[in-house]
């Protein structure tokens, strides 16, 4: 059976008969709760867990309405079916970030829950619903907390005051000791309120963040699903991105290192290669720019990862762009760009200096017009979008797939001066063509185009775009 227990601000019997109604179990004990602030949240929760009945204790906020019926019968399965499960929630996230904002990255954040506000209700959707299957997270929001007492290995920490980070201070301590949390999908509340921060959030935000510093970030997530591949050709660059720390957010990223510069002053780094010391390399061709390293990591079999992020030295990244992707993998995207920009815009294929040699190459190995093919695009959806970068995340199978399709049109690219323009549209060519699930993103990378190469046709000030490249 099952002890439900909220907190309140005065005496709500219409609250208390709601519950017992809709979760089915008449006999189900219900502990009421009245505070007007004169104890915190974590000390009326630890009166009510102290007062349960039951092993099964639902801590729940007073501005609830179920959307599921016979959710008390719904909640008990859930534990039934998911034994290692000892704590459940209806949203929560598998990553908390330095600053134990759990919504920093919404794409690490799972479950549904509907809202009810000045009369407009909407759902939000973290995740698709995963059915009876409960999701692993390290920590759920407050507004629904399930668990089995006899189970968990903290009670709610009485030195965070008020109403604000009562959730994190039960279930941080709890899941760094190995009890397991869960979202689940089968119960569906409708919240009355919306999540609001205020001097008191900030206030226990930064007592928690300090109490954990030393556990933070805390990420559950996959970190062996892919690789980052660096492509740079000055060692002096990579130097300083390390001692800098430029990269250290990424799971695992490597340097490739192109063209014939000295590379002896970081030769003792673990996370690089030098494409021209492998077997296979088209490093003769320098103006393919970081082509040249995808060909040497594809062609020597170096790609290990299910997912891969072929990224220049040039960038700018999202600090959780790791952690962004999470749900991209989750479903099965085969490609995810960024920088987007319009198909009809004069810069991509009608600017004949970066197609004149690929797409006549394409007409004659693959018999594809491709001027015609995004001409009728435009025509249908004038706001199609390309990604207007080499930067691009494969699913490793759509990598190869990609360069086996490539590999035909170098002869006809490789001595030219644009041949590294070529190959940057060639990716949307070939998803085109290919009928490839591309995602293309906005603000999780910036491309800051240094034009090492002289191939843009307009000035770039290096200096300030080295300050901008550096800068934390």
């Amino acid at each position: 059976m099952i002890t439900i227990g909220f907190s309140t601000r005065q005496d709500n019997p219409s609250y208390i008969s709601y519950i017992q109604k809709t979760c089915m179990y008449k006999e189900v004990q219900v502990i009421q709760k009245i505070n007007n602030g004169e104890k915190s949240l974590s000390q009326v929760y630890n009166e009510i867990i102290n007062e349960s009945n039951h092993d099964i204790v639902v801590l729940l906020h007073d501005d609830l309405e179920f959307d599921t019926k016979n959710w008390g019968d719904k909640l008990l399965k859930t534990f039934d079916k998911n034994p290692d499960f000892s704590i459940f929630g209806l949203a929560g996230s598998k990553f908390l970030s330095q600053t134990s904002t759990w919504w920093d990255v919404r794409a690490t954040m799972y479950g549904i829950v509907n809202h009810k506000h000045e009369g407009k209700k909407w759902t939000s959707t973290y995740s698709p619903d995963n059915g009876q299957k409960a999701e692993e997270v390290a920590l759920v929001d407050g507004l629904f907390i399930a668990f089995d007492k006899t189970k968990i290995k903290h009670n709610f920490d009485e030195t965070i005051d008020g109403f604000h980070f009562y959730d994190l201070g039960f279930c941080i301590p709890n899941f760094l000791d190995g009890v397991k949390i869960g979202v689940t999908n089968m119960v569906r509340v409708t919240h009355l309120s919306i999540g609001q921060t205020n001097e008191q959030w900030e206030i226990n935000r930064q007592k928690f963040a300090y109490k954990y510093q030393s556990k933070l970030p805390i990420n559950i997530l996959p970190q062996d699903q892919n690789e980052t591949f660096i492509f740079c050709h000055d060692q002096k660059l990579i130097l300083e991105f390390e001692e800098t720390k430029k990269f250290h957010s990424l799971y695992n990223y490597t340097y490739v290192f192109l063209g014939a510069k000295s590379v002896d002053e970081i030769s003792h780094l673990n996370n690089l290669i030098v494409a021209r010391d492998l077997e296979h390399n088209l490093e003769q061709y320098p103006l393919f720019t970081s082509f040249t390293g995808w060909y040497a990591l594809w062609k020597n079999g170096l790609i290990k990862t299910k997912y891969v992020n072929m990224f220049e030295y040039d960038v700018l990244l999202d600090p959780y762009i790791d952690q962004q992707h999470a749900q991209f993998y989750e479903q099965n995207i085969e490609m995810i760009g960024y920088v987007a920009f319009p198909i009809n815009h004069f810069q991509f294929i009608a600017n004949k200096n970066w197609v004149e040699y690929i797409l006549p190459a394409i007409k004659e190995v693959y018999n594809h017009d491709l001027p015609q093919y995004f001409a009728r695009l435009v025509q249908k959806n004038p706001q199609s979008i390309w990604s207007s970068t080499s930067n691009t995340t494969f699913r490793s199978d759509i990598f190869d797939e990609y360069m086996k399709w490539f590999e035909p049109l170098i002869p006809y690219l490789k001595d030219t001066k644009t041949c590294g323009h070529a190959h940057e549209r060639s990716i949307t060519f070939f998803a085109h063509m290919r009928k490839k699930k591309q995602l293309i993103t906005q603000g999780l990378l910036k491309h800051l185009q240094l034009d090492s190469h002289k191939t843009q046709g307009h000035a770039v000030n290096m200096d300030d775009s080295l300050r901008t490249l550096m800068a934390k």
